[in-house]
């Protein structure tokens, strides 16, 4: 029976290894868009982020959270 429960768990660890991790934004903030209305968007409407930049970093960030993490 040890020998059972003993694959149940790795069969879980590798389950769980598979899975997609969330990204650093995702989790501090909730998900990416989260992040772009709460930190991103105010930013650029009070003049301290320039509109132009932003659009290349959040393009850059979001191209990177769905292939570094997706894996």
């Amino acid at each position: 029976m040890a020998g059972i429960r003993a694959l149940q768990k790795r069969m879980a660890r590798l389950e769980d290894a598979g899975k997609p991790k969330p990204s650093l934004i995702a989790l501090w903030y909730g998900s990416f868009d989260a992040w772009v209305e709460g930190q991103i968007l105010p930013g650029i409407m009070d003049g301290s982020l320039d509109c132009a930049d932003m659009v290349i970093v959040v393009a850059a960030l979001r191209s990177w959270e769905g292939g570094a993490y997706a894996r």
